[in-house]
């Protein structure tokens, strides 16, 4: 069965019937963008694993009483988040998860999605040193609209705060990393983070 077909109700309304294939075509398909958010929070790797692995025995043994409406991804990723930042909390007791965060790096992610649309910074570091500047919760709010493609409504639910809020914080963020980064634009094609970046 071709599960790239289908929507996500649909593949979900499968899963929920016990039909592994369709449960395996949600983890091939969405682990990969976990570890990589996991990433964002912190670098033991087998706690991220752990974590992505323990979900989806959770999501499989629990299948028939959740109700997925709209976006997989979306719940996905909320699960993800609440759990792993619990388990940080857990292993760093005398950080703060604001501390532990901010030992990580963004700008893999930014640089992806410049490159994929030919723009070229003046300085591979500019990214990083212009990163370093925007608060995490921004940084956050950024990767997960414009990198992981999710709505407003659902970073809000994920971030626990106000639509609005939401607005705010890619506003700002992108605001700051239009003025500490100069490049050069070599293609017409543009995301909604590039549009915004050349306003």
């Amino acid at each position: 069965m071709d599960f790239s077909s289908l929507s996500e109700v649909e593949i979900w309304c499968l899963v929920k019937s016990g039909n592994q294939k369709a449960f395996s075509y949600i983890y091939s398909t969405f682990s990969k963008d976990l570890y990589k958010y996991g990433h964002k929070f912190t670098q033991d790797t087998n706690l991220i694993e752990d974590v992505i692995q323990d979900l989806f025995v959770h999501i499989w043994d629990l299948k028939k009483n959740i109700n997925i409406k709209n976006s997989i991804k979306f719940y996905l990723f909320a699960c993800f988040r609440r759990e792993l930042i619990k388990k940080i909390k857990c292993a760093y007791k005398n950080e703060s998860l604001e501390e532990v965060h901010s030992k990580f790096k963004w700008e893999a992610s930014f640089l992806e999605i410049l490159d994929e649309n030919q723009i070229i910074l003046e300085s591979s570091n500019k990214i990083s040193l212009a990163l370093d500047q925007i608060p995490l919760r921004q940084k956050e709010a950024i990767y997960l609209r414009y990198i992981q493609e999710l709505s407003y409504e659902e970073i809000s639910k994920m971030m626990d705060v106000q639509v609005p809020s939401v607005y705010n914080l890619i506003f700002k963020g992108l605001k700051k990393l239009k003025n500490l980064l100069s490049f050069t634009r070599t293609s017409t094609k543009f995301s909604g983070l590039l549009f915004l970046f050349f306003q």
